[in-house]
């Protein structure tokens, strides 16, 4: 009943397409968020009647909501399947995965989110016996080989105390194994001590580059610090980039201001490209290509035809083309005969051409053969 209708895959955005069958090749980001702000993230859990475990599940699932855009997804989560006495000193395997679902409204504050997140987590946790192979068979989902059923992301909290072993004659120290696996796309693990939060972000390296991960956490340690300071504020409201990079990201990648000279004209910097370059490629389309030489003298031939036909100033041109050398020919025909184009994408409809045709008033269509009978 919980899990019946959740969707299928959670579809993040990625920095290459998904492969066909899932893979496994990964690595990981460690990182570290302060000790006052784990003190936070508790304190705020105790005011909730909450855990720092369900804290910072709700969070992780708000990020994966603001990447993907979905108001409704599962995120995984291990648990150690030993709630009985008699297993705790038994040697073996009873971990189990739990599908935790997550839902999203307009009006959400993190404070009622993490409510459901609770509520959720309880539920999740009163039927852990349940194995995940089982719930897998019985919600008979559509199978997909490139992507782990039910969830794609994990949650994991290590916060067993730390256990110290000592031998006789013997120094031990933990030693950090890279790790070159990973099971799912992402797996977010939380480590709490007394200096702070540990983590660490597992990626598929074959999805995410290792700068998406880095970000990600950076997007996550913001989203945290706002949602103490302002746990009643609205979910969309809340950041999740440093000023810094909302100011690369708004003010510096759009400073493409380039000194032109004054009222010049695209066909006219392109005109004097030819003559820098006539013959250095313009256009590349499969294996072959047009010079710079070529496609203007293209563009000149068919201005010529466009001005015999009465183009000029205030003439609208309708370009009904798919994607090819031709394509670009007529963009700057048009143009060199003094013209504007209405560009029709011969995808639409044949009704929603009709009425592009009507509406814009051009008295010119330029189209390839093989799409006139599909035109009005």
């Amino acid at each position: 009943q919980q899990l019946g209708d959740a969707p299928q895959a959670l579809e993040l955005p990625t920095d290459r397409p998904r492969p066909p069958v899932q893979t496994f090749r990964g690595a990981v980001h460690p990182f570290a968020l302060p000790a006052e702000l784990g003190q936070q993230l508790e304190a705020l859990a105790r005011q909730h009647d909450a855990t720092l475990f369900m804290v910072l599940l709700a969070a992780w699932q708000m990020l994966l909501h603001r990447y993907s855009g979905q108001d409704d997804l599962v995120v995984g989560s291990p648990i150690a399947g030993r709630n009985r006495t008699e297993t705790e000193g038994l040697i073996g395997f009873f971990v189990n995965s739990l599908a935790l679902r997550a839902r999203f409204s307009d009006e959400d504050t993190f404070v009622s989110l993490l409510a459901r997140v609770r509520e959720a987590t309880l539920g999740a946790h009163a039927h852990q016996e349940v194995p995940f192979e089982k719930l897998v068979e019985v919600l008979q989902h559509e199978r997909d080989l490139s992507r782990s059923p039910l969830f794609q992301v994990m949650f994991s909290m290590q916060n067993l105390p730390t256990a110290s072993i000592s031998l006789p004659g013997l120094k031990l120290s933990a030693v950090e194994a890279p790790t070159h696996v990973a099971k799912f796309d992402l797996t977010l693990t939380m480590t709490p001590g007394p200096q702070g939060l540990f983590g660490s972000l597992s990626y598929n390296t074959d999805l995410f580059d290792a700068s998406t991960a880095a970000r990600m956490v950076s997007h996550l340690h913001v989203l945290l610090e706002a949602l103490v300071a302002n746990p009643r504020q609205r979910l969309s409201a809340l950041p999740l980039m440093r000023e810094d990079e909302q100011r690369q990201l708004l003010t510096q990648w759009n400073e493409t201001a380039v000194p032109f000279p004054d009222g010049a004209l695209v066909y006219e910097l392109f005109e004097a490209q030819v003559q820098r370059m006539p013959d250095a490629p313009a256009l590349r389309f499969g294996a072959e290509s047009l010079s710079y030489r070529e496609l203007d003298a293209r563009a000149n031939q068919l201005a010529h035809e466009l001005r015999s036909r009465g183009v000029g100033p205030d003439t609208r041109v309708a370009l009904c083309m798919e994607r090819s050398f031709d394509l670009v020919v007529g963009l700057l025909g048009v143009l060199k005969a003094g013209g504007a184009y209405v560009p029709l994408d011969p995808a639409y409809p044949r009704e929603r051409l009709d009425y592009m045709l009507q509406d814009c008033g051009a008295t010119v269509l330029l189209t390839h053969s093989h799409l006139r009978d599909t035109l009005p």
